[in-house]
């Protein structure tokens, strides 16, 4: 389930950590600040029992490592600012416990530059001698994989679904890629020939072959911006999709059946799983990838249908 780490809303994150908590040190033992009344003092829950406080962050759109990095810095920097500004307000809310950890809750933590930022806050925090902090406080950072994986998985089927940005190809990059894949082009052209309705002509042939095409082609997009924003989703789909693509290439493609069936089923299982390893992944996404990777192997040679040349 760490897989869903890059794709929050953030008032979506806020409530799914607020159930994380609640796993962690029991659910009469975490406290919500509200930020609607005098705002949330740059904490959004704690824990006296164990003498922290959590604030809660999710970068609302996917981004690259230091992009992120510089988000989640400026946001300490911010919120642990709040600390001393509304001072006097958390002493009540505290009383006279003094807070060990304040601790940044973010989807994916994966840069040392975050590490570093907050060693330098931490002292800064000290050196405010505050009444409610501790002289062993530390500022930290948690993500997602710092949490019980099980709670994790419990909590995370409440979420809602996650949608990936559209990432269709241009015209152009349909014509360039066509133009220079011939061989490809000209073993899909046939396998559609074998799906396509007796008296197709060659004009509806050649639309179903550049549709197939742009399915490929948007995969490939996809998968090419999930390697970079969001690592964990990316290997997680080219798992499945590489599970199934080596299955049919042990088994090689069904030695009889009608074309649109040996489609469907094949279309099928593999959003099917996609799924299952992703529970919240959006259907029009789970479809999209399906397609894609579909197109791919009927022009790479995985799947066929009969009759075969060969035989």
């Amino acid at each position: 389930m760490s897989t869903l780490t890059e794709f929050w809303d953030p008032n979506e994150w806020e409530l799914y950590v607020y159930m994380l908590l609640q796993d962690r040190h029991g659910a009469t033992n975490v406290m919500k600040v509200p930020a609607r009344h005098k705002g949330d003092h740059g904490i959004d829950y704690y824990c006296l029992s164990d003498r922290i406080a959590y604030q809660c962050y999710a970068v609302e759109e996917p981004c690259v490592v230091s992009d992120r990095a510089e988000k989640q810095n400026a946001k300490i920097t911010r919120d642990l600012k709040k600390l001393k500004t509304n001072a006097s307000d958390i002493g009540k809310m505290f009383g006279n416990i003094k807070i060990d950890r304040w601790a940044l809750v973010v989807p994916l933590h994966d840069s040392t530059d975050v590490n570093k930022h907050l060693t330098k806050k931490t002292a800064e925090v000290k050196a405010w001698s505050l009444s409610f902090v501790a002289s062993t406080f530390e500022a930290i950072i948690q993500d997602i994989q710092a949490f019980d994986a099980a709670s994790v998985i419990a909590r995370a089927l409440q979420r809602k679904t996650i949608a990936l940005p559209d990432k269709r190809p241009s015209q152009q990059q349909v014509v360039e890629w066509t133009a220079a894949s011939d061989a490809l082009v000209v073993r899909l052209t046939g396998k559609i020939r074998k799906r396509a309705a007796t008296g197709v002509v060659d004009s509806e042939i050649d639309e179903l072959v550049n549709k197939a095409v742009e399915w490929f082609l948007e995969r490939e997009n996809t998968l090419e911006n999930l390697r970079d924003v969001a690592p964990q989703l990316y290997e997680t789909l080219s798992g499945v999709i590489a599970r199934h693509t080596e299955r049919l290439r042990l088994l090689g493609p069904p030695q009889v059946g009608v074309a649109r069936e040996i489609l469907r089923t094949e279309i099928d299982a593999l959003k099917a799983d996609i799924k299952a390893s992703v529970p919240n992944f959006s259907d029009k996404n789970a479809d999209l990838l399906a397609l894609g990777t579909v197109a791919d192997w009927l022009m790479r040679c995985p799947l066929d249908f009969p009759p075969y040349a060969h035989v």
